[in-house]
């Protein structure tokens, strides 16, 4: 599901209308057939048509020379009966392009949830752009959580649905950039095999290619298949690369496939999918549970880290449920649903679930074509998706024959587990203890689990143990005293932290840190690593949210909270303790890192997620009011001309001449300051002008840099009332354009 790589982040929710009128056009263009090869003799539609399900193939042609990216010809009966089944094939992209103008059609309730979600995602959009990279994540966070955690059904809401997903797309898009800067591939072994397809040739000469597919023929036609697998010389050239230049690499792949393909096929028979497209976890990582790709995308089904939390999986410091081999099957199924609903064939779908639904769009009305095997001769797609499809059904062919390839392996046994629900955070060789396992045992289970702990920041969780072990545990764990049950904490690494800084701030040997976390042993740790730390006798932060010395206590969401630090605890830790960010504690306290001291008091408002309120909140809106037009603003303590003109994004010239005051004016507490031109006058003013306003409203003359989010929030009004009153379709703005911000 590489589908963001080296893609530069787009600036606004809204796609251009140059991609709007692609989309329009790839989902009316009739279907162009790719014309035939001067040499073939399969006639203009050969290489189109699919192998029916639970039929046999043949072919009435032979590739020719050259044709590393053109497909095989296939019996003409067959394409015609898939169109007298209606074959996907042949159905008419369906992509809906909601009018996203007509804003004032929507539900208030839908409207005040994409407005939400848009300001969310502007605020990230304005610290990625600044380079505050941790604490936009956390603002697309809750852009993400905002849509997912409302009661609103997507499918009802098409134009929400659009600016999710484009969002979502977006937000994707810069999550892979940011991480391509420092990406290693140095982890050979959980390396995804998504990142050496592009590099795959042929060797096969046309010869060979006839030999190859006559022998496969024979096998092909005794198996049954419910997506429809093209047999060309595409396909043949992966057969026959997995059988010899890259076996090594995808031989394991079969042996692990053993322990998932009967989840995996159980989940996609209960969503009403093909059985088959289980194989394509073979191409996305070999079924490896925490494979990763230079893009990002991590997991069996390679989910980068926004799509998944779109179709459901959650990653945080404790977990990253793209490696839970259920839920993200599930997830990768609602996927692949989704997608085929959009395009009506397989492998469209297929090829989106790697590129992005906007390439493949593109793709098709570049070239006037549905037909996947017709992209495959254009430049539209990049060349890893070209051969994404043919190396899944080459995989198919291979993974449900083995033997007839030339496999003699022995796949591993079948996943069998219990589940037990855990009240509270618990050490998994405590689990691997009382269960009578390894620890490895217990951590193949749940690979999701980011260390050796169940997560302290929820209320239950469900845990997986061996098959027949779920007794034990329950039982154990009932005599088990809590200062027992858990001995390790977990901690994201930031910019400049090393094995030596983290010891100081956990009080914990170096040594012991290191032994913790042998993988990293000897290695410049890296921004986002998830490390190990002994406890040292003290518990991780558990989901109770509680002020020092009271272990039960309740606040109401926004309630002021002053919490005194302890002795290791970090500012993670605190933020899920009182349901906020890291950023947030951060702002409200004017941290300028992430270090805090025992003793230290913070300021925290209970529940408040996104940006929260400011610690000066009531004092900073107190502080602006407007009169004749323009901004009234009074003096804060430590405020001065130039930090005033900077807060309004203003010159220090201008803001002297309309109040008459001097540059090195000694300001008081109290003072009143006007920014912006009085309306009499009809010079325009740098920050804001007064020019044909009328009483009670303010003009704001964009300047480079800035976004929509940031001006709203200069004027303390809201994103959705700056978009109204200026009629914008969009949060798009240019320098130079003059907005009107408030009408009292």
């Amino acid at each position: 599901m590489r589908h963001a790589n080296r893609v530069l982040p787009r600036i606004t929710l809204a796609l251009p209308l140059l991609l709007m009128a692609v989309t329009v056009a790839c989902a009316s263009a009739p279907t162009a057939r790719p014309a035939a090869s001067p040499d073939s003799s399969g006639g203009p539609e050969a290489g189109n048509g699919p192998i029916p399900p639970h039929e046999g193939v043949t072919h009435d042609a032979a590739d020719q020379p050259g044709a590393g990216e053109a497909p095989g010809a296939v019996v003409q009966t067959a394409r015609a009966a898939s169109e007298a089944q209606g074959s996907p094939v042949q159905a008419t992209l369906r992509e809906k392009t909601p009018d996203r103008t007509r804003r004032e059609a929507l539900p208030d309730g839908v409207r005040e949830v994409r407005d939400q979600m848009e300001e969310a995602y502007q605020a990230g959009l304005e610290a990625y752009q600044a380079g505050r990279f941790d604490e936009a994540k956390e603002h697309f966070d809750r852009a993400v959580d905002i849509v997912i955690s409302s009661d609103i059904d997507l499918a009802e809401q098409p134009a929400l649905k659009k600016a999710f997903d484009d969002m979502v797309r977006d937000i994707s898009d810069m999550d892979a950039e940011l991480y391509s800067r420092d990406a290693t591939t140095e982890d050979k072994e959980n390396q995804s095999p998504l990142d050496e397809l592009k590099d795959i040739t042929n060797y096969l000469s046309p010869e060979e290619a006839e030999k190859e597919r006559q022998k496969i023929q024979q096998v092909v036609g005794q198996i049954s298949y419910d997506i429809p697998v093209t047999l060309n010389h595409m396909v043949l050239q992966f057969i026959e690369a997995f059988q010899t230049r890259i076996r090594e690499e995808f031989e394991p792949g079969l042996k692990r496939s053993g322990a998932y393909l009967p989840t995996i096929k159980e989940i996609f028979r209960k969503e009403g999918l093909p059985e088959d497209l289980a194989y394509m976890a073979h191409q996305e990582s070999a079924f490896k549970l925490n494979a990763y790709s230079r893009s990002r995308a991590k997991g069996m089904w390679q989910f980068m880290s926004f799509t998944g939390r779109k179709y459901g999986l959650k990653t945080d410091l404790w977990v990253d449920e793209r490696s839970d081999f259920e839920k993200a099957t599930r997830a990768a199924a609602a996927y692949l649903k989704d997608l085929h609903g959009r395009y009506g064939d397989w492998y469209l779908a297929m090829a989106a679930y790697n590129a992005g639904e906007g390439k493949i769009d593109r793709a098709c009305a570049r070239a006037r074509s549905k037909d996947f095997w017709a992209l495959t001769r254009t430049k539209y797609i990049r060349r890893e998706t070209k051969y994404y499809v043919p190396a899944i059904l080459a995989s198919i062919l291979i993974d449900k024959s083995p033997e007839d390839y030339g496999f003699n392996v022995e796949p591993d046994p079948e996943l069998k587990w219990d589940t037990a629900d855990l009240d509270k955070a618990t050490d998994l060789q405590v689990i691997a203890d009382a269960t009578g396992a390894t620890l490895e045992e217990i951590r193949a289970l749940n690979p999701e689990l980011r260390g050796l702990i169940t997560p302290p920041n929820v209320v239950t969780y469900t845990v997986r143990v061996p098959e027949g072990t779920r007794r034990d545990l329950l039982a154990k764990l009932e005599e088990l005293p809590d200062d027992k049950r858990v001995s390790w904490s977990l901690h994201e690494v930031r910019s400049g932290e090393t094995f030596s800084s983290l010891a100081r701030k956990y009080g914990v040997p170096v040594r012991a840190l290191i032994d913790a976390n042998p993988r990293f042993a000897g290695q410049r740790l890296r921004r986002g690593t998830i490390l190990n730390v002994p406890l040292a006798g003290r518990a991780p932060a558990a989901p109770a949210l509680a002020d020092a010395g009271d272990d039960s206590p309740s606040f109401e969401p926004g309630e002021r909270v002053v919490h005194r630090v302890r002795r290791g605890e970090t500012l993670q830790e605190i933020a899920a303790r009182y349901r906020t960010t890291v950023a947030n504690l951060k702002r409200w306290n004017s941290l300028a890192g992430a270090v805090i001291r025992p003793g230290q008091r913070l300021t925290i408002y209970y529940g408040e997620k996104g940006d929260g309120p400011k610690a000066d909140l009531e004092a900073s809106s107190a502080a602006v009011s407007i009169a004749g037009g323009r901004i009234e603003y009074r003096v804060q303590r430590g405020d001065t001309l130039q930090s005033i003109a900077q807060k309004f994004n203003a010159a220090l010239d201008d803001l002297c001449r309309w109040n008459n005051v001097a540059p090195d004016s000694v300001l008081k507490p109290g003072d009143r300051l006007y920014v912006g031109e009085a309306p009499a006058d009809s010079s325009g003013g740098a920050a804001a002008s007064g020019r044909g306003a009328s009483e009670g409203a303010v003009h704001h003359r964009v300047k480079r840099g800035e976004t929509l989010h940031r001006i709203a929030r200069l004027y303390d009004v809201s994103v959705s009332r700056v978009r109204a009153l200026n009629n914008l379709r969009s949060s798009t703005i240019y320098p130079g354009q003059v907005l009107t911000i408030r009408v009292d």
